[in-house]
């Protein structure tokens, strides 16, 4: 077995303990490996998604364009991390968003009628798929709500402490996007936060 797919087994495996070596190599039978170089494109804008996909190496972006052209990152996505949008994977719709690779990746694919298949068949996946929704619901809220409710130093801050594995991977201007803030407003949050320090 590829290691990719054994690293995506482990984290299976990790994250929902009652699934069996059985259970999980049943479910490999029909997963595929992606290889992407940096800037490739995972998912692109009002493509619909029929490949889910978990993120093995790399970093991808999920960002949209607004009416004036500018990119508005949403998400970025690290390594042990699941990319796809939702909507489009499980309904077949087009994907408001783009998947871009900010370096080269690896990515475990595999179709919405397996994973819907891995629900009836292995009696566990259900509880794995479950705490995978669960997860990514709550990321997705607090995304939403940091940037309803709080302030540019406070989702810098938050932004910090969620990956903080992404600092030194991402440029200034991925960070601006993804907190919605101007490069001198981001400048002066970090210059005041390593003044406390």
């Amino acid at each position: 077995m590829n290691d990719s797919i054994k690293k995506y087994l482990k984290h299976i495996k990790d994250t929902c303990q009652e699934l069996s070596d059985e259970d999980l190599v049943k479910f490999s039978e029909k997963l595929t490996i992606l290889e992407l170089n940096k800037n490739d494109f995972y998912i692109q804008n009002e493509q619909i998604q029929n490949q889910g996909g978990f993120l093995v190496k790399g970093l991808i972006r999920a960002f949209h364009i607004d009416n004036l052209g500018n990119e508005k990152n949403i998400y970025f996505i690290p390594e042990n991390e699941y990319a796809f949008h939702y909507a489009s994977f499980m309904d077949k719709k087009p994907c408001p968003l783009s998947f871009q690779c900010l370096e080269p990746s690896i990515i475990i694919n595999f179709s919405v009628d397996h994973f819907q298949n891995s629900y009836k068949e292995i009696i566990e996946f259900d509880k794995y798929g479950r705490l995978i929704l669960e997860e990514k619901l709550k990321i997705q809220q607090q995304r939403l709500e940091s940037l309803l409710y709080k302030n540019a130093e406070q989702r810098y801050k938050d932004f910090i402490d969620q990956y903080p594995q992404l600092f030194n991977r991402i440029t200034i201007s991925e960070l601006c996007s993804y907190l919605g803030v101007e490069r001198q407003t981001l400048t002066r949050i970090r210059k005041k936060i390593s003044g406390l320090k």
